[in-house]
């Protein structure tokens, strides 16, 4: 055989082996994207390891391919075999199962396919002589439909059923201006759009350490700047004030930077100040737990007024009850008892439905029968206050007060014995407070029997005789009750609300001034608060209110007010006898308990809270409104401890966590249309139900008729090893048409406090030390640094994760958010698949890999 045939055989076997490893590469994922939303990365890394075996196939089959051997195991060796040795490794560990474990693979895996490619150009020359660039699957969503979805959307308040036109109208200029003159646009007239809003959600220091680091990240980014409105509620609302006050600074945004240290200034304050509650000296939480117990001891005046009233009312009727015939009394409401029940049946089998006058015959009977109990108890023979009776009451008392000690003595450090004893705290105190109420009757009633005292002094109440003595008692509680209680100052509010502010408000420790919250963020370089609480209204007269038992109620610089009740200029609400300030309004949002929560009130336990003063809400008059006393007191506490009268026509309000009716900080957003929203979720979610989002979803359908329907599979964690696939989800939202306002189109980028297996090591051990590890309870506000770390890098994981290569392409620093949705939207989104004809994806890809 000549030298010439032996060329072309070699040629003819390079041409049928390039051919046959075309057929391979070109029909599989190592030529081709692999869709974030679709692709699967462990079966990609197993395709290409294919291409081992498929091109020693190649060779094997046509003798002679001595060129096409040559440049396959260059190829080979030199740009495949680093991939997939360095992931073999983590494919059997499993890291490539999660979407966060798979982003560098993928980043790896777009470049080895632009190689293979160009591999597989060369092949197609060796074997055809030609050369030739394949198609590229098309994205799963198309240029057109991304262009449609990032289509500008005008926001602003709308006039709709809930909101006034006029007031709407009011409210969208004022906060208009503010983010006009944020963004340098205060001379446009051109309506603004796109607005872009940061929602960091409620859960105590939990959410504010892991909302930090999220924060940090878009800082370091330079993305924060395009931040338009912040919506905070509860524990989002600490670092939320914090950032407020650093970035009222044209330098502000490096202050809160920083992510990887070292620490600024301001952020190195925040935590070591992070343990808000604790005391820095013996002094100062003895302090503390005098201030606890004094003010419940106030507010004990006003059910002791009552209950001394009653004890006087019993005595001054004592003779004429003492001649009723109790006996027939306990017959005739046997008897009452009995015809109810005979109503109710006849009821029921006439009509199919219950009787009202059964409710009135039921009531009025057990009414008389509590009567002639306590008649019959005060009369019963043989009952004197003896040392046990005084034992008891000193009991009771002591039961009390045991949730308030709990609360401020660090005798525990352990958060799960610590909640243990709250808990048995409130049940004893359950017991111990009506069993101290009839115990304080009894000896009330027994002091208006003492003899009167005819040598004691002139000013001697024991002069004037029992019945002197609790007329002075009464008139003495009357007078605290009526005139010098202010609930707002007895209640742990005022210690909660003065903590945060030396911590998250204050720049400066020594600092006592507050910051006006109309005056807040005076040079327009921070975004434009949103502060969210509830109010409470269980006897709201509105029917959208009666499920919710609260309504939105809204701090911001310019405006407050909720929809059911009104707004008003900021200026005019007042916090007692002073102007609204910023850490009021945060300290309101994070009321997270209180006799009444909204969504999450317990109704039989609203007076048992009220009276263990385990209440953080505080009460708000509103502007305009004419009140007999200057103050909240007696008719507020009673009203609190029994719902009646807690109405949106109230002239006084009580507001409490936002949290307890949405606790994302999201419904304000969704109300003014922001085009991207950036939701941070650190709410405790241990079974992970998903509750705040899902109830975010739920508000907005019913509220304004906004469609989200979220895909939360990926975010929940396996049962066994609790761990997620991923950290984040992007959610269409689609805005209807209203009378004012287009139909279009919104983002929330979802951030999920989750863990995937792929964290740093200083948070896989604290995970290892403390299981429940990220969803600890909120109970728990006593961070030390170790735990504030964790949750803070934790949160600079969850957001850097959002810049890889996989989903940002380039050098994961957009220019700007709008870029940065773009992009993740077209990664992460799945369209409607009624919408995408063909399918990005074929049918038959799993068959072809």
């Amino acid at each position: 055989m000549s030298s010439r045939d032996v060329v072309a055989d070699g040629a003819a076997a390079d041409a049928a082996a390039a051919h046959e490893l075309l057929c391979e590469l070109r029909t599989r994922i190592s030529t081709q994207p692999l869709p974030y939303q679709y692709g699967v990365e462990a079966r990609a890394l197993e395709s290409l390891w294919e291409v081992f075996a498929q091109a020693r196939a190649a060779m094997k089959n046509n003798p002679g391919c001595e060129r096409f051997a040559q440049a396959t195991t260059d190829m080979l060796n030199v740009d495949l075999r680093p991939v997939t040795a360095k992931w073999h490794r983590a494919h059997a560990d499993g890291r490539l199962a999660s979407r966060d474990g798979a982003d560098a693979f993928r980043a790896d895996l777009a470049d080895v396919q632009l190689k293979l490619n160009t591999f597989a150009n060369a092949l197609h020359m060796m074997a055809y002589g030609t050369e030739r660039n394949d198609a590229l699957t098309p994205p799963v969503f198309s240029e057109d439909g991304l262009l449609e979805l990032m289509a500008d959307l005008p926001f602003g308040l709308a006039a709709d059923k809930q909101i006034p036109a006029h007031i709407a109208a009011q409210i969208s200029a004022a906060e208009t201006a503010a983010i006009r003159l944020r963004r340098g646009e205060a001379k446009t007239k051109a309506p603004p759009v796109n607005a872009v809003g940061l929602g960091l959600s409620g859960g105590g220091i939990r959410s504010a350490s892991f909302c930090l680091g999220v924060i940090q990240v878009l800082a370091d980014r330079k993305l924060l700047r395009d931040v338009d409105y912040l919506s905070t509620v509860s524990g989002g609302g600490y670092v939320g004030a914090f950032l407020t006050r650093q970035l009222d600074d044209p330098a502000g945004e490096s202050a809160v930077a920083a992510p990887h240290g070292p620490d600024t200034d301001a952020v190195r304050y925040l935590r070591q100040h992070a343990k808000y509650l604790s005391a820095d000296h013996l002094k100062e939480r003895w302090a503390m737990v005098v201030a606890g117990l004094a003010g419940m001891v106030l507010n004990w005046t006003a059910p002791l007024f009552l209950v001394a009233l009653s004890a006087f009312v019993l005595l001054a009727a004592g003779p004429a009850l003492s001649v009723v015939p109790w006996r027939w009394v306990f017959f005739f409401v046997g008897a009452g008892l009995f015809l109810g029940v005979v109503v109710q049946a006849v009821s029921l089998r006439r009509h199919e439905r219950d009787s009202p006058l059964l409710a009135w015959v039921v009531l009025l009977a057990a009414a008389v029968a509590v009567l002639a109990l306590i008649v019959w108890a005060l009369h019963l023979e043989g009952i004197r206050w003896t040392t046990n009776v005084t034992v008891a009451g000193v009991a009771a008392a002591a039961a009390a007060a045991a949730p308030t000690l709990l609360r401020f003595l660090p005798v525990l450090r352990k958060t799960a014995t610590r909640n243990a004893l709250l808990k048995a705290a409130l049940v004893l105190g359950g017991i111990a407070v009506p069993v101290g109420a009839v115990l304080a009757t009894y000896g009330l009633w027994r002091l208006g029997h003492v003899d009167a005292d005819a040598d004691a002094l002139l000013f001697d109440p024991r002069r004037y005789g029992g019945p002197g003595l609790l007329g002075l008692l009464i008139i003495a509680l009357g007078l605290i009750a009526f005139v010098l209680l202010d609930i707002n100052l007895t209640g742990p509010h005022r210690l909660y609300r003065d903590r945060l502010a030396r911590t998250f408000v204050r720049r400066d420790p020594n600092d006592a001034n507050d910051v006006d919250l109309a005056a807040t963020n005076a040079t327009g370089h921070a975004p434009y608060h949103l502060i969210n609480a509830a109010a409470d209204l269980p006897a709201g007269t509105s029917p959208a209110l009666r499920e919710r038992r609260s309504d939105f109620f809204l701090f911001s610089k310019a405006w407050c007010g909720s929809p059911s009740i009104g707004y008003w200029p900021t200026s005019e609400w007042r916090a007692g006898r002073r102007g609204m300030d910023l850490a009021t309004a945060m300290a309101i949002s994070g009321a997270a308990v209180s006799p009444q929560m909204g969504l999450g009130s317990i109704p039989s336990l609203s007076s048992l809270l009220s009276f263990l003063n385990v209440r953080l809400n505080y009460w708000i008059r509103r502007p305009g409104a004419t009140t007999l006393f200057a103050v909240p007191g007696f008719a507020c506490l009673l009203r609190e401890m029994t719902g009646v009268g807690m109405s949106e026509t109230a002239a006084w309000l009580s507001l409490s966590d936002g949290g307890h009716i949405e606790n994302l900080g999201i419904y304000e957003l969704l109300r003014r249309r922001c085009k991207f929203i950036i939701s941070v979720d650190g709410e405790a979610d241990p079974l992970s139900t998903f509750q705040g989002h899902l109830t975010l979803v739920r508000h907005a359908q019913i509220d304004f008729g906004i469609r989200m329907e979220p895909d939360l599979r990926d975010l929940r964690p396996d049962l066994t090893t609790r761990f997620s696939q991923t950290h984040a989800m992007m959610v269409h939202v689609r805005y209807p048409k209203t009378a004012t306002q287009e139909a279009g189109d919104g983002l929330i980028l979802y951030l999920k406090l989750s863990v995937t297996g792929n964290e740093a090591e200083i948070i896989k051990r604290y995970r290892l030390l403390q299981p429940d590890f990220p969803h600890q309870t909120t109970l728990d506000q006593f961070f030390d640094e170790e735990q504030f770390e964790a949750y803070r890098q934790l949160g600079v994981h969850v957001a850097e994760g959002l810049f890889s290569p996989a989903l940002v392409p380039g050098d994961g620093h957009p220019p700007n958010v709008k870029t940065w949705f773009g992009s993740l939207a077209a990664q992460m989104l799945e369209p409607d698949l009624a919408a995408v004809s063909p399918r990005a994806v074929p049918e038959d890809v799993e068959k072809l890999e």
